[in-house]
């Protein structure tokens, strides 16, 4: 019978201990986030914003288009809670938008059709005109208040209703699930995506933790999605990850128990529990187990 190769490397641990052991995972991570802000915000509003910059715990994100900048203003906590999220640290703390006519690099984009197209969406709000009609009915609905109160909510409605109609014009749409603007090409917003990925990652934990042993192709079979589901599979990837962590630092501050020792060789190998030998739980756990004149955490970055 072939002889199973045991390193801890299969398990996507080697990089991300070097880096940690160096204090170079979290700029490596706040990189990858940089690279991969469509992740993060969803591919339509990735197109027109960047991340421009960090400063300290402050994330500087370039808008390309003015309608957007309002838009990811409004969702400014939700993309520190994502981008934190991703990172897995608590990374930065607030985020400032600037507005930007490009990117460094010119991109072209793709289009639902499959064509490509180099512009940016029309919708500036201040050039925004509204028709007779929605004029008309402001005033109508507005009429019977008092004079003083009147025309400051007039006003305040002109603004809700160009505001609306920039939306509209940018191809912005509501989300079918809670209402919510959303960018032209999302089939739902950042707010009801964030929501459905955390109940997918709760699930998988909730599977993982009675099963720590399965692997991707498995664990698509629990979810009953495929193989190729690139969302699943990454959340399958962050939850693992994340656990393998969780119990690493046990063992580190020497809190475990010998269920957590063998769950941790479980998720690392991927073996059923008969699989695994007493000596290999044993190496594993004294790999992980704080030296005496060590005081910094394996999962601090």
């Amino acid at each position: 019978m072939e002889k199973r190769n045991l390193k801890l490397e299969k398990a996507g641990l080697a990089i991300p201990d070097v880096l940690a052991k160096h204090r170079l995972l979290l700029p490596y991570r706040m990189y990858q986030a940089k690279r991969d802000w469509k992740k993060i915000v969803g591919e339509q509003i990735a197109k027109y914003s960047y991340i421009l910059d960090f400063k300290n715990n402050l994330m500087i994100v370039a808008v390309m288009n003015p309608v957007y900048m309002n838009y990811l203003f409004m969702y400014k906590n939700k993309i520190i809670e994502e981008f934190n999220s991703y990172v897995g640290h608590q990374a930065i703390a607030d985020v400032r938008f600037v507005k930007k006519g490009k990117k460094p690099v010119q991109t072209v984009y793709e289009t639902l059709e499959g064509e490509t197209q180099d512009v940016l969406p029309e919708g500036n709000i201040r050039q925004i005109i509204l028709d007779d009609a929605t004029v008309a009915n402001i005033r109508r609905e507005t009429e019977k208040l008092p004079d003083g109160l009147r025309e400051k909510l007039v006003q305040l409605r002109f603004a809700q209703a160009k505001r609306i109609k920039a939306y509209a014009v940018s191809g912005f749409i509501p989300c079918p699930s809670c209402g919510r603007w959303m960018a032209k090409g999302e089939k739902i917003c950042i707010f009801c995506r964030s929501a459905a990925r955390h109940a997918l990652k709760m699930k998988v934990r909730s599977i993982l933790e009675d099963m720590p042993w399965l692997s991707w192709e498995k664990m698509a079979g629990q979810l009953d999605v495929s193989v190729q589901d690139k969302g699943a599979e990454q959340a399958y990837n962050d939850v693992r990850r994340n656990l393998i962590y969780t119990y690493i630092e046990k063992v580190y501050y020497e809190y475990d128990t010998e269920a957590d020792d063998l769950i941790l060789a479980l998720l690392i190998t991927r073996r059923v529990p008969g699989d695994i030998e007493p000596k290999f739980i044993e190496n594993l756990v004294a790999k992980y187990r704080r030296k005496p004149d060590h005081h910094v955490s394996p999962s601090e970055p």
